[in-house]
C-alpha cells in the first residue's frame, strides 16, 4: 500500500499513527482512508498540487528529452490494497506472461510483487499453511512461474500490514510482527526462485524526529534483513518509504533516516517521490533526492528511485488514481536520474495501458519510446 490516504490537512500531528478502517469494492477489500479523514479540502489540495506540479512539468527544457534512464522496475499485486487497478487476483499464468511481454516493450525486465499477503484485509495471495485462516489464492506461483517463463527478475514482497504507520508498537507487538514476517518468508521461499524481497510495511518522515517510530522502524528493517541474509546472503532487501516533506526539513530528515538505517542490511533504498500523491511538488525534488542520497551513501546502499506514474484526483477506489501526464512523469525521472541507479514505478500494468483510454496509451507510448507524444 503505498501512501495514497493523506494529504496536509489531514494529517495528524507527527507523534500520532493513522487507523486505516476497510471496505469492498469491486468484491475485494481494501484499506478506506484514515480515521478522521475530511475529504471535502483534501480534494481542493491535491488538485491545487496537481495543478502545480503540471505547470512545473512543462517548464522544463525541452533538450533534455527524450529520457536516456527509463523506468525499468514496476510493482504488481493480486489486486492493489486501497484502489482499483488491474485485477489480477484470478490471473491465469498466460495472462502473467502477456503482461510481463508488455512490460518488455516499455524497457521493464524487473517486477516487485507488493505484498504476498494484507494481514489486515484477511487475505493471503499463495497457497499458504502458515496463513491458512485468511482467504488463500495462488497468484504468487502463477506469477513466478510466469516471470520465470519470460525471464522477468523478481523481487517478493513479504508480510503486509500497516505497523509502519502505527503511533507505537510495544515490544511484544514488534516480536509478533517480526515472527510473522518470517513465517511468510519461510513459505515464500518454498515457491520458486526470485531475485529479493520487498519489506511492504511502508512509513515516513514527517516534520520532526520520533525516538520511538525511528527505533520501531530500525528494529523491523535489521530483524527483516537479518532474516534474508541468514537464509540467503546474496538476496537483495528494498525498502520504499515515502517522501512528503518540504526540503527545509532535510538536516532532521537525514538524521530520522540515518537512525532509522543504521546497521540494518538493506540493499535498496528506494523511496516513493509522493509527486502522484500530491504531497510533494517537482521543484522541491533535486534537494530532497540529495538528501536521500546522503543517506543511502552514508550506509552503503543504493538509491533507486520509486516514481509515481498515477495523478491522484480522489479518495474513493473507482475514482482516485489517473495516469499522470507524460510531461510530468519525464520531469520526475529527468531530476531524480543524477542521483539514482534504477527508477521503478506504481503499477504500470494498469496505467500505462489503454484502459484508461489516451491518458494511459500517452503514458504507454512515453515508457515505450521515451519521448513525450504530441496530443
Amino acid at each position: 500500500m503505498s501512501e495514497k490516504k493523506t494529504v496536509t490537512n489531514n494529517e495528524p500531528s507527527s507523534d500520532e499513527g493513522y487507523i486505516f478502517p476497510t471496505g469492498e469494492y469491486q468484491g475485494v477489500p481494501y484499506f478506506k482512508p484514515p480515521v478522521g479523514f475530511c475529504e471535502e479540502p483534501a480534494l481542493k489540495e491535491i488538485g491545487e498540487a496537481n495543478r502545480l506540479n503540471n505547470l512545473q512539468a512543462v517548464s522544463l527544457p525541452v533538450t533534455l528529452f527524450p529520457v536516456k534512464n527509463p523506468i525499468s522496475v514496476s510493482f504488481v499485486y493480486a489486486h492493489p490494497a486501497d484502489y482499483y487497478g488491474e485485477p489480477m487476483l484470478h490471473a491465469g499464468v498466460e495472462d502473467w506472461k502477456k503482461h510481463f511481454r508488455r512490460f518488455k516493450k516499455m524497457h521493464i525486465d524487473t517486477v516487485i510483487f507488493q505484498a504476498a499477503l494484507w494481514r489486515e484485509l484477511n487475505e493471503c495471495y499463495y497457497q499458504s499453511k502458515a496463513f491458512s485462516f485468511l482467504k488463500c489464492y495462488g497468484v504468487v506461483e502463477k506469477m513466478l512461474q510466469a516471470a520465470a517463463e519470460e525471464s522477468i527478475h523478481v523481487y517478493m514482497g513479504g508480510y503486509g500490514s500497516v505497523a509502519g504507520w502505527k503511533a507505537r508498537l510495544t515490544k511484544e507487538e514488534l516480536e509478533a510482527e517480526v515472527a510473522e514476517h518470517r513465517k511468510c518468508f519461510e513459505e515464500l521461499s518454498q515457491l520458486g526462485t526470485f531475485d529479493g524481497m520487498y519489506f511492504p510495511s511502508e512509513t515516513s518522515f514527517r516534520t520532526k524526529r520520533l525516538p520511538e517510530k525511528e527505533q520501531r522502524m530500525n528494529y523491523l528493517y535489521r530483524r527483516f534483513s537479518d532474516m534474508v541474509k541468514e537464509k540467503n546472503p546474496h538476496m537483495k532487501i528494498i525498502v520504499s518509504p515515502a517522501t512528503s516533506h518540504k526540503p527545509e526539513y532535510n538536516d532532521i530528515f537525514c538524521d530520522f533516516w540515518n537512525a532509522v538505517m543504521q546497521n540494518s542490511h538493506v540493499d535498496i533504498l528506494m523511496p516513493q517521490d509522493c509527486i502522484g500523491n500530491a504531497h510533494s511538488q517537482l521543484v522541491w525534488l533535486p534537494d530532497q533526492w540529495k538528501a536521500w542520497k546522503s543517506v543511502a551513501d552514508a550506509h552503503g546502499i543504493e538509491l533507486w528511485s520509486h516514481t509515481e506514474i498515477f495523478e491522484r484526483r480522489g479518495f474513493r477506489p473507482e475514482y482516485n488514481l489517473f495516469p499522470a501526464a507524460p510531461e510530468r512523469v519525464a520531469a520526475q525521472l529527468i531530476q531524480t536520474a543524477p542521483y539514482v541507479t534504477r527508477h521503478c514505478c506504481w503499477e504500470a500494468l494498469s496505467f500505462a495501458s489503454d484502459r484508461y483510454g489516451e491518458e494511459g496509451s500517452r503514458l504507454q507510448y512515453f515508457m515505450e519510446n521515451g519521448t513525450v507524444p504530441v496530443k
